[in-house]
């Protein structure tokens, strides 16, 4: 657990650090204090450099708190937040933590109740990450099945072929060369782009045979 503290200069705030020490002196805890702000805007660079490969976790003391864009983008890159903070001000952290993974504790926490908010930030973290990866996944499948439509539409128009046949047509050429069916499609969509170019608008067979997506050829009796 990766761990960098925002800070203020008031008591609280040092109460706040010495808690993270002595967590990060217990072997168990496995937490890294990487570093120290005294001010938000101390260090930014340094910790959008860091997230989110070596940064989990930003423990905020709500006196350091202020509306700077930075915090947001720091947690656009899947860095998880504890704040501490009072009860009578955690209203203003309510737009982040619907959008984000935060968690809250007492303006001076004990260690029992600051561990359990770290960790309930990390897993929250791992949540929104898994979720993350799965919407990229069902967007990529979803835009793949676009471009192979799309190119099924050229070789039925062109070939005066079924959609079953067009669709066969793309999956034999991607296991000849060895590449997926999303590229195959794309190569062909790539092709067209390229020979409408010409003057009269209509795309010719050789963009297709320069493919290798074989031809209907007409019978001669």
């Amino acid at each position: 657990m990766r761990v960098w503290l925002v800070r203020s200069s008031d008591a609280n705030s040092a109460a706040l650090e010495s808690v993270l020490k002595e967590l990060e002196k217990r072997p168990e805890t496995g937490l890294r204090l990487l570093g120290i702000s005294t001010h938000q805007l101390d260090g930014a660079e340094s910790l959008e450099q860091l997230a989110p490969e070596t940064l989990d976790l930003l423990v905020l003391h709500e006196g350091a708190w202020s509306e700077a864009s930075w915090i947001g983008d720091l947690l656009n890159l899947g860095v998880a937040m504890v704040v501490a903070t009072d009860s009578n001000r955690v209203e203003r952290f309510r737009s982040l933590a619907t959008s984000y993974p935060l968690s809250f504790v007492p303006s001076v926490p004990g260690r029992e109740e600051l561990w359990l908010a770290l960790w309930t930030a990390l897993a929250a973290r791992q949540r929104q990450l898994q979720w993350k990866n799965q919407v990229e996944r069902l967007q990529q499948r979803l835009n793949d099945r676009i471009v192979i439509e799309r190119a099924k539409g050229i070789l039925v128009e062109r070939l005066k072929i079924t959609e079953e046949d067009a669709y066969k047509r793309l999956r034999v050429l991607s296991r000849r060369q060895r590449r997926q069916i999303r590229d195959i499609a794309q190569s062909l969509l790539d092709t067209q782009f390229l020979f409408n170019f010409e003057s009269n608008g209509n795309m010719k067979n050789g963009g297709m045979e320069s493919l290798g997506v074989p031809q209907e050829r007409p019978n001669k009796e």
